[in-house]
């Protein structure tokens, strides 16, 4: 089996959300043309009755050509009309442009006796709100219909839309996902619950690490470039990469909360690396296991502990010395663990295996078994309540175990398989990552209602917010 594995990684392959799944072939950075993403924010009350449907969306250049840009939006206003969804995207190539036009093919107000078809122009419409494009950079806009002037004579209607740049919150709002497919990073407001910015990065971003205090610094581990790329949220500012050996192919990060430390989990050379965030210097590199999937860092920062899907272990790690501290034998293919309130026990989900396993720490002698079913992907621990969250592969819940006893005490509906699981402290919210839809799903704790969805982008990895509860 172990040979086996071995092939497939040198193949290609990785261990990814809880299964081997083909490398991405990830869309190529951007270089000499930029992109935008323009969002529908939600429906306005008013326009309750009101459906269209779309044929195109192009942005116009200055000198009134027009660029074709894709829908992800045909039907309006579609499913979760109050929430802000991607209406279209596209690369473009830079400089000024002085709004969009948009093709209605249909437009009906819904009556007493059926809808009512209404008069749509034959043209494209213009949608005037002028923006920059630059090389290298995305812009993200909103669109906001205006209702009432959009109707005309009671019968026709010509779509009117506001075209405006979304507000920007502090950084201490600031909610990041890394979408390993777009190569370009989803920043959302996490009170609001909008993106207000999509951050183009290097090839296949995946891990991500947020500074604490003034700083505001964003770590992002590019898979597909063997670097960590550091952005300045403050500034608006990439800072220099990380570089890191050829083959690295680095997947999750853990930034010390002093700051001075990174470590870099390497899934291409199984190791893991120290490094300075502020010089880029390597003080230390450690063996892990086979196919290294994931890493969990204890809340006192003295353990690290990497999951070693290929090998069947837990690699354990003494971060003040920088070595490794023993080794833990699991199930199949561990790929996501988590510590207790306490920090005395460490849970284990696999791909390959139903259980959920409990060891005790430091001593890391098993303590505990529980079947969760076949085809985990995701788990998260709240340190409030002792609550273990587990998310399955085909599974539209959560289930929920009470952490003392593994007893499930509990489910969650989701809208779709999660991969990601992160609690927002401040709002008592889970976020759970659906590559399906794409986006987050916001859930309140207390209620266990979906409270928003936020769109995110292709092949979403990991999610991060400020003051994220760990």
């Amino acid at each position: 089996m172990k040979t086996l594995l071995a092939t497939l990684v040198s193949l290609g392959l990785t261990g990814c959300a809880g299964f081997l799944t083909p490398r991405l072939a990830a869309r190529p950075p951007l270089a000499e043309e930029g992109a935008v993403f323009l969002y529908l924010q939600g429906w306005p009350q008013d326009a309750d009755r009101l459906s269209l449907s779309l044929a195109s969306l192009a942005a116009v250049r200055e000198d009134g050509g027009a660029v074709p840009l894709a829908l992800a939006l045909a039907e309006l206003p579609g499913p979760e009309p109050r929430r802000q969804r991607l209406l279209a995207s596209g690369r473009l190539p830079p400089g000024a442009y002085r709004g969009f036009e948009l093709q209605v093919t249909k437009a009906a107000v819904l009556a007493p006796d059926g809808p009512a078809q209404l008069l749509v122009p034959k043209e494209p419409s213009p949608l005037e709100g002028p923006f920059e494009v630059k090389a290298g950079a995305a812009t993200v806009l909103g669109l906001t219909l205006r209702y009432e002037p959009s109707f005309q004579a009671g019968v026709a209607f010509t779509p009117r839309f506001a075209v405006a740049a979304p507000a920007r919150p502090p950084p201490a709002l600031d909610g990041v996902c890394s979408n390993a497919g777009g190569s370009d990073l989803t920043l959302f407001d996490r009170r609001r619950r909008e993106v207000f910015a999509v951050l183009a990065t290097g090839r296949e971003p995946r891990g991500l690490a947020l500074s604490q205090g003034p700083s505001a610094r964003l770590y992002v581990a590019l898979s597909g470039e063997d670097q960590v790329q550091v952005h300045d949220l403050t500034s608006d500012v990439e800072q220099p990469r990380l570089r890191l050996s050829p083959g690295d192919r680095p997947i999750e990060l853990a930034l010390a909360p002093d700051g001075r430390t990174l470590l870099v989990l390497n899934a291409g050379s199984n190791t893991l690396s120290f490094l300075d965030p502020d010089t880029g210097v390597e003080r230390a590199r450690l063996p892990t296991g086979t196919a290294p999937a994931s890493l969990l860092v204890d809340r006192a920062w003295r353990r690290a502990y990497v999951l070693n899907e290929g090998s069947n272990s837990v690699t354990v790690v003494d971060v003040a010395n920088r070595a490794v501290a023993g080794s833990i034998p699991t199930g199949a293919g561990p790929i996501r663990a988590q510590l207790d309130r306490a920090g005395d026990k460490l849970y284990v989900i696999y791909s390959s295996s139903p259980q959920l396993d409990a060891f005790s720490l430091p001593s890391l002698a098993p303590a505990g078994r529980v079947t969760v079913g076949l085809g985990a992907t995701a788990l998260k621990v709240d340190p409030r309540t002792d609550l273990l969250y587990v998310a399955l592969r085909g599974e539209s819940r959560l289930r929920v175990y009470d952490a003392f006893s593994l007893i499930p005490v509990d489910f969650f509906p989701v809208p779709g398989t999660v991969t990601w699981l992160a609690i927002d402290d401040a709002e008592n919210a889970l976020l759970a990552l659906v590559p399906s839809l794409p986006g987050l799903a916001v859930l309140d704790l207390a209620s266990h209602q979906l409270l928003s969805t936020v769109p995110v982008g292709e092949e979403p990895y990991a999610v991060t917010v400020a003051g994220e509860r760990f």
